[in-house]
């Protein structure tokens, strides 16, 4: 395996291969960025350069027995850290101390790659700073996660941070079309829907997608219309599934996005939905700019309050209420 097997992420790429090309390769990273990006594949590839029997300017060769091994995760000296459940706990972290403490079996270096490290909780966050404050030997430790604000200040402040950046909604559709095949309009809903990250858009289900979209927007477009014992079955139906009405907030998150963006430039280019056209317009059309950010308000703190685990009927009856009235 080797960096040029990854698309885009010039600059973290630049980053690593100066670091390597100096020897100069500091002692922990912290791969941040959206998940799906390509933080892990680079993490692999980097555990291959280090350990490459023949490395060149794009890191590994992608060839020797080395590279082969990373890339299948199967090499002795590259090992994985994850959530066993729900969390990384802190018996994990102790056996990733005791198999960085011993020498290369075979490689020149050991590496521990911590894959969600966001999910160190809290005595494993702990015991795991111990091993950035005083790393064994050699050791080379990649974290890979989307949301580094949630590690330790102590974790973050002893990692070089690595940043990935999202590919723009139109080089991702360009390679959306080469790798999958897909036609031009739905390579770009999927890059809209992936958010930027290339293993999203490549596991998208195009078709489902638009009818989960349809779906929703019926919903939303349906509301105001809504008698109050129709919004508590809704609230009711959607309590028992949450994973639903989770899908429905993300497209009204996406609909009002588009909707401020279409009254802000009327550029139908830059929209989620092309396919939507009249109907956001007519949507733009019947209500006003502060209504639109108040309720993008509203559903973004619906969305967070979810996040939090709090109970789902009584989040949407709360929104949707809210919603009819401000009508």
């Amino acid at each position: 395996m080797s960096f040029n097997e990854i698309i885009g992420h010039e600059r973290p790429l630049t980053v690593l291969k100066r670091a390597l090309s100096r020897n100069a390769l500091a002692h922990a990273y912290l791969f941040s960025g959206d998940e799906g990006i390509g933080k892990r594949t680079t993490a692999i590839a980097l555990a291959a350069a280090v350990n490459c029997s023949d490395p060149g300017p794009e890191g590994g060769c992608g060839e020797c027995s080395a590279c082969r091994k990373a890339a299948a995760s199967t090499h002795p000296d590259v090992h994985f850290l994850q959530a066993d459940g729900a969390e990384i706990k802190i018996d994990q972290v102790r056996q990733a101390q005791a198999d960085l403490a011993l020498k290369p079996f075979e490689g020149r270096k050991k590496v521990l790659i911590v894959d969600g490290a966001d999910g160190l909780n809290q005595s494993a966050a702990n015991a795991f700073l111990k091993t950035l404050e005083e790393p064994p030997g050699d050791a080379l430790i990649v974290l890979v996660t989307s949301r580094p604000a949630s590690l330790l200040p102590t974790i973050r402040s002893r990692c070089q941070e690595v940043a990935f950046r999202p590919f723009s909604r139109r080089v991702l559709a360009g390679i959306l079309v080469q790798q999958r095949g897909l036609g031009q309009e739905d390579a770009l809903l999927a890059a809209s829907l992936a958010g930027g990250s290339l293993g999203r858009g490549l596991s998208l289900d195009v078709d489902a997608e638009r009818a989960d979209r349809e779906e929703s927007l019926r919903f939303w477009w349906s509301l105001e219309a809504m008698g109050p014992a129709e919004v508590l079955a809704a609230a009711d139906m959607l309590g028992k599934d949450r994973e639903r009405f989770e899908r429905l907030l993300r497209v009204g998150e996406e609909w009002l996005r588009d909707a401020l963006v279409y009254q802000a430039t009327a550029d139908d280019g830059l929209l989620v939905s092309t396919e939507h056209r009249d109907m956001l317009q007519a949507w733009c059309n019947r209500f006003s700019l502060p209504r639109l950010l108040e309720d993008m308000r509203r559903i973004t703190s619906s969305r967070a309050m979810l996040d939090r685990r709090a109970n789902a009927q009584l989040v949407a009856e709360e929104l949707f209420f809210s919603l009819t009235a401000a009508a």
